[in-house]
């Protein structure tokens, strides 16, 4: 609402508008840097979303050394879903979907 990042907001609008559509096949994919800009974090969702889906997984573009400093609170995230993973450029996309394979 205020031109910056609200990782909160936009997940509860995602669960209010289509939570009841991630179920036991789904996997979501949670692509960002997590920096809220001191928002709420409504983390409550993204642990309803791994209760239900059958994966969650967080794919951030910023450094691991920048994450969980200053407003980033990937690591709250990252708590409720199946990995959190550093995904700057197409090696390391390669990477994760080889972890998955």
């Amino acid at each position: 609402m205020d031109g910056h990042s609200d990782y909160g907001h936009a997940f509860e609008v995602f669960w209010q508008k289509w939570g009841k559509e991630v179920g036991p096949k789904s996997t979501v994919l949670l692509l960002g840097d997590a920096r809220n800009n001191y928002h709420a974090s409504q983390s409550w969702v993204v642990k309803q979303m791994a209760a239900k889906a059958r994966h969650v997984y967080w794919l951030n573009p910023e450094p691991r050394s920048y994450w969980n400093t200053g407003d980033s609170i990937v690591g709250e995230y990252g708590t409720h879903t199946d990995g959190v993973y550093e995904c700057r450029n197409l090696r390391q996309l390669e990477s994760f979907v080889e972890k998955l394979a």
